[in-house]
C-alpha cells in the first residue's frame, strides 16, 4: 500500500501542513495508519482520496469536514452516481477526473517536496 507523509499530502491536494494534521486528528483517525511519536504521519493513497474529496467539499461548498468525509466515503463507493443529499439536493462528482488530477499532483508532490529532517541536529 502507497503510503504519503503528511508534508507530501498536503502539498498534493493544495493545503496547510498544519491543516491537515488538525484535520485528520480530529476527525480523520481512522483513515490513518497508527504511527510512533516523533515520526511523520503516514497517510495511504485511499484516504489521501476522501481527505481531498472533503476539503475539496469544504472550499467549495462550506460543509464542514466531518460532513466531507462522509459524503466523500459516498462519492468514492459511487462514482458515477449521484449522491442524495436530503430530499430535494443530489450531489455529482466527476471521480475520475478527480483520481487523474490527484494521481498527478501526488506525483508532482513526491518529486518537489522535501521531508524535513527529524529529530536533533548533528554536533
Amino acid at each position: 500500500m502507497k503510503t504519503l507523509s503528511t508534508v507530501s499530502a498536503a502539498a498534493a491536494i493544495g493545503i496547510d501542513r498544519k491543516a491537515l494534521d488538525n484535520a485528520l486528528a480530529r476527525e480523520g483517525r481512522s483513515l490513518i495508519l497508527a504511527g510512533r511519536q516523533g515520526r511523520s504521519r503516514q497517510i495511504p493513497v485511499a484516504a489521501l482520496e476522501r481527505i481531498a474529496v472533503a476539503f475539496v467539499l469544504n472550499r467549495d461548498l462550506g460543509v464542514s469536514i466531518a460532513k466531507g468525509l462522509e459524503l466523500a466515503e459516498r462519492v468514492l463507493a459511487a462514482p458515477s452516481e449521484p449522491i442524495a443529499i436530503g430530499s430535494l439536493g443530489a450531489l455529482t462528482f466527476d471521480v475520475a477526473r478527480f483520481r487523474r488530477t490527484l494521481e498527478l499532483a501526488v506525483d508532482e508532490a513526491l518529486e518537489s517536496v522535501a521531508e524535513p529532517p527529524r529529530g536533533r541536529p548533528r554536533s
